[in-house]
């Protein structure tokens, strides 16, 4: 291995909440990597189960288990993790993934060979698993059955609101390695229950972080079922609060590509403001985010009605649509 590499410290943080029966699954993964030159940081959120005696368990010198008094969320978890970190630089690990053995080594190395080494965000591509996945052996053995993302990272000249929101891009916080610096002067915003890994990504690019991007499936994103995952709450007004408050920051395209992907289904799930929802259908389909036949489908579970030609009609020839019509051309 490349001496320089060795050199450097490298933090992982494992935030981890009531996952004693999973957690040795990512320790492990972490444990056996191909780069050594590791601390490995469990900060456990006041968990109730037996996380602390799983973490103890496994006899590796390099793990160090922080718990949190008081349960204070996901955000503020990582935060502590980065807080105690001593490394020269910060990888993210939630205690239900799993990485490839090598991708500490690939992922050093890429940021390693950049010429603003400090500024540098490295994310890998990743394997989504709606069964559970133990190993990345067992991923290898049977990787036909699994969805990869996402196909293409983020351009240069790219925003990181239009690549998540409009371009179907994804970046998940067990994919990402960065400069601790970088994640000491950013951090994760406390209290935040929802969007925590796109909210952190949007405060990188605002303190001037460059993406680069791994294609390589180096990380796994096990879909644990819970019923509590926050990724499972329904609650779109929390999403449009969330994305309201970058509204000064980013475009009108990425806010309605936002919503045409977080707010949208759950509006027609629900059964809620249908106008609204009309709307957003409408200005996805001017910002070509939606094709024409998307659009048809979507206002057909709207209004759930048979007659899609005449709802099209209706909405075609009220005052927002004549608006839509004149402001763009598509």
């Amino acid at each position: 291995m490349n001496q320089l590499l060795e050199e450097q410290l490298v933090s992982v943080i494992i935030p981890t909440y009531n996952r004693a029966h999973l957690i040795s699954v990512s320790l492990n993964s972490a444990i056996n990597q191909t780069y050594r030159n590791l601390e490995i940081i469990v900060v456990d959120d006041a968990s109730v189960d037996n996380t602390e005696e799983s973490v103890k368990s496994i006899g590796d010198s390099r793990i160090r288990y922080i718990r949190h008094q008081i349960n204070c969320g996901g955000s503020a978890t990582r935060n502590t993790g980065i807080e105690a970190a001593t490394g020269e630089y910060i990888a993210f690990l939630d205690s239900d993934d799993i990485w490839a053995p090598e991708k500490i080594e690939l992922q050093l190395a890429s940021i390693q060979k950049h010429p603003h080494l400090e500024r540098v965000v490295s994310y890998t591509q990743r394997v989504v698993c709606s069964t559970w996945i133990s190993s990345y052996g067992e991923f290898l053995l049977n990787s036909g059955n699994f969805q990869i993302v996402p196909l293409a990272g983020k351009l240069e000249k790219e925003t990181i609101a239009e690549y998540l929101f409009c371009n179907r891009g994804q970046i998940q916080t067990s994919t990402l390695m960065m400069p601790r610096s970088l994640c000491i002067e950013t951090r994760f915003h406390p209290g935040l229950k929802m969007h925590q890994d796109w909210d952190f990504c949007l405060k990188l690019e605002a303190n001037g972080a460059i993406f680069t991007f791994i294609e390589k499936p180096l990380t796994i994103w096990n879909a644990d079922p819970r019923n509590d995952r926050i990724s499972r709450i329904i609650d779109y007004q929390t999403s449009e609060s969330w994305i309201s408050d970058y509204q000064p920051l980013i475009s009108h395209k990425a806010i309605i590509g936002f919503k045409l992907i977080k707010v949208l289904p759950l509006l027609i799930e629900s059964g809620e403001r249908k106008s609204y929802a009309q709307k957003l259908a409408l200005y996805a389909l001017a910002y070509r985010l939606i094709s024409l036949r998307s659009f048809k489908y979507f206002t057909y579970k709207i209004w759930k009605i048979k007659s899609i030609r005449q709802r099209l009609k209706m909405i075609w020839n009220n005052s927002l649509g004549r608006l839509l019509k004149k402001t763009f051309e598509f």
